[in-house]
């Protein structure tokens, strides 16, 4: 540890600072990395839509006139 504290400190303000934002970006993804798999009830959360619900958005999406004037 000595040797990697030397090398450190012989490094001036703002690359202690990279090298400490490089640790912390090092541990949040090493922390993502750890989450817990996916269960079957986190899947049975997830929402779904039903066909009467896609069948509103395509009904809307084709009231939509939208005509870009070209440049």
């Amino acid at each position: 540890m000595d040797e990697l504290q030397l090398k450190y400190n012989s490094l001036d303000v703002a690359s202690q600072k990279e090298v400490i934002d490089f640790i912390d970006f090092l541990t949040v993804k090493m922390k993502r990395s750890k989450k817990k798999p996916v269960s079957k009830n986190d899947l049975l959360a997830v929402s779904t839509w039903s066909d009467s619900d896609i069948k509103a958005i395509e009904d809307a999406q084709a009231l939509i006139k939208f005509n870009p004037q070209e440049w």
